[in-house]
């Protein structure tokens, strides 16, 4: 009798555990299937390796809508005052400095963050600056509809 209970015992205590394993395994699987969307400051770091390898074709994505709009009407005003002799694209107007002399961010902070709106701090040896974003089409994107004279 008394194999017959420890065998009882050791039978619940497998299933047991079992059971809880199925339970973990099916909250970490759970867990990792949440879509979730990149931070302001995944952005700003990708807009940061696009500058660093030339990459306008990535920048250019990653700038708003009002950004883009800004720039195609900026190229369309660049065609019509050389008479047309040159055709330029948005992507012509995206200006890459040299990343060479200059050390990497220390940090990429989000500052402040309010419903699509962000607004992150990036701090290096040369100084701090921060970016405007704005979360269009599900994604994070750098703002510069306003800068300079787009």
């Amino acid at each position: 009798m008394a194999l017959a209970l420890g065998t009882r015992r050791s039978t619940a205590a497998a299933v047991g555990s079992v059971i809880a394993a199925m339970a973990f395994a099916a909250a970490v699987a759970g867990r990792s299937c949440r879509v979730v969307t990149a931070g302001p400051e995944v952005t700003v770091r990708d807009l940061l390796t696009a500058a660093k390898t030339g990459d306008r074709d990535t920048i250019y994505e990653l700038l708003t809508p009002a950004t883009r709009d800004a720039l195609e009407a900026s190229a369309k005003r660049a065609t019509d005052l050389v008479g047309a002799a040159v055709r330029f694209s948005a992507k012509d107007l995206i200006s890459i400095g040299s990343f060479d002399s200059s050390a990497a961010p220390t940090d990429i902070t989000v500052i402040e963050q309010r419903g699509d709106h962000a607004i992150v701090e990036i701090v290096a040896p040369s100084g701090r600056s921060r970016l405007d974003l704005v979360e269009a089409d599900g994604r994070w994107r750098v703002d510069l509809a306003h800068y300079g004279d787009l």
